[in-house]
C-alpha cells in the first residue's frame, strides 16, 4: 500500500469521489456476481475510468502465461491475448505478489516491449489478484501516454484488485454450486428409484416422480403435502428407521412396509442417510424401490 502521506497530496474531494465510485461499482458487481463473464466486464469497463487510464484488463494465470480474460478501452481488442509470465511486468506482479507501476514502457527494461507496442501501452499500473496466498492473476490499467498515472490511481487500482479477486472467487463458487445442483437435480429427477428428502420431524421437502408413482399419488405436490409418517404402515416403523439412522448413521437395504395413497401396503427397500442443509439443520436423503417376490 502507498503511504497515507503521499495520498494526502491529492485533493480530499477527489479521493472522496473515487471512493463513492468504488462503492457504486461494488453494487454493480453484486447484481452480476452469479455471472462470471458479466462480473469481469463490469469491472474492466470501470477500472480505466477510475484510474485515469485509456484501457484495462483482467489477466488470469494460465500455465506459464497470463491470459487476458476481459479488456476495455484501448485494450478491448486483445481479449484472449497471452503474455508470458517471465519477462513481463504483470508476471513480476504475479510472482512477487506486489503492485507494479511503469511510467514509460519505452524505457523500462522490466516490461515486455513487444507486447506493449502491440497493444499500444506507454504506461501502466498493475495489482495482483490474490485469494489468500494464491495468485489468480492481475488487474491492469494502461494508458497510451507516458506518465499517465499518479499515486492515487495506483492506490485505487489496489482497492479494485481486492474487490475483483473476491468477485471472481464468489462467481466461481456460485457457478460450481449451480453446476453441482443441476447434476443433483438430474440424478434426483431421472432416478428409477423413488428419491426423497425430508426432515427428521417428518416434513417431506422434495421427491421425484418415481416415488410418486410407487406410492400411487397423482403428483409431487400431492405427495409433498403429506407427512413422512403417513407413508409408513405403522408410525413405529419410521421411528425404528430413525433409531437405526441415529445409531449407524445410515440405513441400507432395509425392507419397510409402506402405505400407498389408497391404503394398500407395499414393501419397499429403503436406503437413507443424513445430509447437511444451508440453514445448518440436518436433513434425510433417501431412496426407495418396490420389493417384489423373488428379489434378493
Amino acid at each position: 500500500m502507498l503511504a497515507v502521506g503521499r495520498l494526502m497530496m491529492n485533493s480530499t474531494v477527489e479521493i472522496a469521489e473515487r471512493l463513492v465510485s468504488i462503492v457504486d461499482l461494488q453494487q454493480e458487481i453484486l447484481t452480476a456476481v452469479a455471472d462470471p463473464e458479466k462480473v469481469v466486464h463490469v469491472i474492466v469497463e470501470k477500472v480505466h475510468e477510475l484510474t485515469g487510464g485509456t484501457g484495462a484488463m483482467v489477466e488470469l494465470v494460465h500455465d506459464e502465461d497470463l491470459f487476458y480474460l476481459a479488456a476495455s478501452g484501448t485494450a478491448s481488442a486483445f481479449v484472449g491475448f497471452h503474455v508470458p509470465i517471465d519477462g513481463s511486468l504483470s508476471g513480476r506482479a504475479v510472482r512477487e505478489k506486489s503492485p507494479m507501476r511503469c511510467d514509460n514502457a519505452d524505457l523500462d527494461p522490466r516490461v515486455d516491449g513487444e507486447a506493449c507496442r502491440t497493444i499500444g501501452v506507454r504506461s501502466m499500473i498493475i495489482a495482483p489478484l490474490l485469494h489468500g496466498e494464491v495468485v489468480l492473476g492481475a488487474l491492469k490499467s494502461i494508458s497510451t501516454q507516458a506518465g499517465a498515472f499518479r499515486d492515487i490511481d495506483a492506490y485505487v487500482l489496489q482497492i479494485l484488485a481486492g474487490i475483483t479477486s473476491s468477485a471472481l472467487v464468489r462467481a466461481r463458487e456460485l457457478r460450481e454450486r449451480q453446476a453441482s445442483e443441476q447434476r443433483y437435480r438430474m440424478l434426483f429427477d431421472k432416478n428409477v428409484a423413488g428419491v426423497f428428502r425430508s426432515t427428521r420431524s417428518g416434513k417431506i421437502l422434495d421427491c421425484n416422480d418415481a416415488l410418486v408413482e410407487y406410492l400411487g399419488y397423482g403428483s409431487r405436490d400431492e405427495l409433498l403435502a403429506r407427512e413422512a409418517w403417513e407413508l409408513y404402515q405403522q408410525r413405529s416403523d419410521r421411528q425404528h428407521v430413525l433409531e437405526n439412522l441415529e445409531r449407524d448413521h445410515a440405513v441400507r437395504n432395509a425392507r419397510i412396509q409402506f402405505r400407498k395413497k389408497d391404503g394398500s401396503p407395499m414393501i419397499g427397500i429403503l436406503n437413507m442417510s443424513v445430509i447437511p442443509s444451508d440453514d445448518g439443520e440436518e436433513q434425510l436423503l433417501g431412496t426407495m424401490v418396490e420389493y417384489k417376490t423373488g428379489d434378493q
